[in-house]
This record gives C-alpha cells, sequence and structure tokens, in this order.
C-alpha cells in the first residue's frame, strides 16, 4: 500500500494510465440508512494497491475523477453496482468504461452469485481470509488485519479480469453480458431509482389500475427513504404494499397499516385503495 501524498498519487495515476486497466472497490457502512456512508476506497493496477480513507483523510477528490473518468482505463470490479451508486452520489455521473466481474463469472459458471472470495480459490487457487468481512469500517484506528483485508479486496480483481477473459471472449452470451454492462453504466439507473422501485417487490397486481397504483406507491416510498435517508422498509415494508392489492386482505389490517405511516401524502394514497 502507497503511503499517498500528491506526488505518489501522480505516480500511480500515471501507472493507470500505462497499464489501462485498475480494479476497484470499496468499504461502506450500510445500517439503518438509505446512502451508504463511504469509509475506504481500495484501487489496484498491475503492480500497486492504494487505499483512500475519506474518513481519517483526504477524498482526493480530484485524482478520483481523473482516474475514474477516463475513458482508455477499464475500471474492474466485482459485483459494481453498489460501488457504482456511491461514486454517482458523490460525482453525478458513472465511472465508464467498467467491467464487472461477477457478472462475467455468471456466464461461464453454473453458480451465478459466486463470491469473490470463492472466485479467487476457483480460477486463481488463492484463498482468501474473510475474518474482516463484517467490521465496522467507520471506525478508526484500523487493524492490520482490516486494512490487508481491504487490499485483498482488490489486489486479485487484475488477476481475475485476466484469467476471465481469456475464458470469455468466445462465450456466446458475449452481447448480453456487453447489455447488461451498459445498464450498470447508465446514469438513469442511479438518478432514475424511483420510478423503478415497484420490482423490490417481485410482485404485480392483477389489474393495470391496480399496478399502476404499486408503482405510484413505491415511487413516493423510494423519494421518502431518500430525502430522509433511511432504509424504504422504515417508512413501509415489501409485504405491507402487497396487502393493499390482496383480495383476502381485512379492511382491519389495511387500517392498521395506514395508521404506521407517517407521510401525509402516503396516507392518502393508500386511504384511497380501501
Amino acid at each position: 500500500m502507497l503511503n499517498l501524498n500528491n506526488v505518489k498519487l501522480q505516480q500511480f495515476y500515471l501507472k493507470c494510465q500505462k497499464d489501462k486497466l485498475i480494479g476497484i472497490d470499496t468499504e461502506f457502512y450500510r445500517v439503518n440508512t438509505y446512502h451508504p456512508k463511504l469509509c475506504l476506497i481500495q484501487i489496484s493496477n498491475l503492480t500497486q494497491s492504494i487505499i483512500i480513507d475519506p474518513i481519517c483523510g483526504k477524498l482526493e477528490k480530484k485524482f478520483l475523477e481523473k482516474l475514474l473518468f477516463n475513458q482508455s482505463i477499464i475500471k474492474v470490479f466485482f459485483a459494481a453496482s453498489q460501488d457504482i451508486e456511491i461514486f454517482y452520489k458523490i460525482f453525478k455521473k458513472v465511472p465508464k468504461p467498467i467491467y464487472d466481474l461477477q457478472l462475467c463469472i455468471s456466464l461461464i459458471n453454473k453458480n451465478p452469485s459466486l463470491s469473490y472470495s470463492a472466485a479467487c480459490k476457483n480460477f486463481l487457487a488463492i484463498n482468501i481470509n474473510k475474518k474482516n468481512q463484517f467490521v465496522d469500517w467507520r471506525k478508526r484506528p484500523l487493524s492490520e488485519g482490516e486494512i490487508n483485508y481491504a487490499i485483498n479486496d482488490v489486489k486479485y480483481l487484475l488477476p481475475l479480469y485476466k484469467k476471465l477473459n481469456l475464458k470469455i471472449n468466445f462465450n456466446k452470451n458475449i452481447i448480453y453480458l456487453k447489455g447488461i454492462h451498459e445498464k450498470i453504466s447508465n446514469p438513469k439507473t442511479y438518478s432514475e431509482k424511483a420510478l423503478v422501485a415497484w420490482k423490490k417487490l417481485r410482485f404485480i397486481p392483477e389489474s393495470n389500475e391496480d399496478f399502476n397504483r404499486l408503482k405510484k406507491i413505491c415511487e413516493l416510498r423510494e423519494k421518502i427513504a431518500i430525502k430522509n435517508n433511511v432504509p424504504v422498509k422504515k417508512i413501509m415494508k415489501n409485504f405491507e404494499i402487497k396487502l393493499f392489492f390482496k383480495n383476502k386482505t381485512s379492511l382491519k389490517l389495511k387500517k392498521k397499516v395506514i395508521n404506521k405511516v407517517q407521510d401525509f401524502e402516503m396516507k392518502t394514497i393508500l386511504n384511497n385503495l380501501i
């Protein structure tokens, strides 16, 4: 890990430019909030890894912006969506081009949700100690074990990328993979989350009229959660929304749910459904 200063950051950036490839990971804390609290950013090129600590140090925003949005550098992630969500919140744009290793693995492995540590073991024969997987990354100082864990989370991304690229270049699903990458690279995926919030329910009412009502409720719930920085379940749980679109739900139960809701607009919409 580099001892960061402006000179070292510039040297690291120049090496990334030469490699045309970086691995990126973040550590964050997301308990009882809508937005994740960024705690660490880990970046690797072909020979070095660094950690940026926005809690104890600087976010190094100018350096990150120059690196993340350099179109000649491929950004390699593992399960990219939450990392990209964090960067979108900071910069209001999405890093490009990106490559999500978990998506690639889903095309060549029977287990589409293979973890990073399992991927390292399966494809690189490297065992990663996951002891610090669930630590509170807000705490300082970080232990040596926690720092090593954070570095290991990014250290093997590029070796994995090279290994998987050899396997996937001739895969018949490469067009599908490109389409999925375009979706997670689309700023609307992060700026218009409320419009597709209904998908979280995995439930579609029988009538189009009820479906539109459900969409409106889910959109409003998402906007309230974003505004107040609380999980959507704190506004209204998924199963509670579904109750209003099931014939067997009693009036008493619906009223009980409405009484728990604090937002006036949400209460009004729900009352109109009973």
